[in-house]
């Protein structure tokens, strides 16, 4: 057996992480890569995405570190229908990243802030959006060129 294939039988196939949210398991398989890491963030390189346990809302998932439990994002999977980014500003992004638009998927980073009344108000960061390339498993945190998009934009 050569080392290679040694090391592949000792890595676990699935790990469980403790999340705020509880125990979730996540897939080494379907792990995302970033080598840059998140802004701020630099040191986390890889990441699991699951549903949000008890939420039926598929409009939030967890985008949660797996190798530091404490570390974990909500974000929204961005559907390229929708208009936000324009065709233009997708395609800058997709070449800065040297990802091609029919593997990309982007996700929105959530805030989730205090509305000063006892409530919460959300945003998604539109500037420095996450842009997985689906067919390699790795991911950017891009930022968007055109300064139209905000920081916070509120949902």
């Amino acid at each position: 057996m050569t080392e290679s294939e040694n090391a592949q039988e000792n890595q676990p196939e699935n790990v469980i992480v403790e999340t705020r949210f509880g125990d979730i398991e996540f897939a080494w398989d379907k792990a995302i890569y970033m080598p840059i890491g998140l802004l701020g963030f630099a040191e986390h390189h890889v990441f699991g995405l699951a549903n949000i346990p008890g939420q039926t809302d598929v409009q939030f998932k967890l985008y949660q570190s797996l190798t530091d439990a404490h570390m974990s994002f909500i974000i929204s999977p961005y559907d390229l229908r929708s208009g936000v980014y324009s065709d233009h500003d997708l395609e800058v992004a997709s070449k800065g990243v040297a990802v091609p638009i029919e593997h990309m998927t982007i996700l929105l980073v959530v805030t989730i802030r205090s509305n000063g009344e006892g409530g919460v108000k959300m945003s998604v960061n539109l500037q420095a959006p996450i842009i997985v390339d689906t067919e390699r498993q790795v991911a950017w945190q891009y930022i968007m060129r055109n300064d139209k998009y905000p920081v916070q934009q509120d949902i």
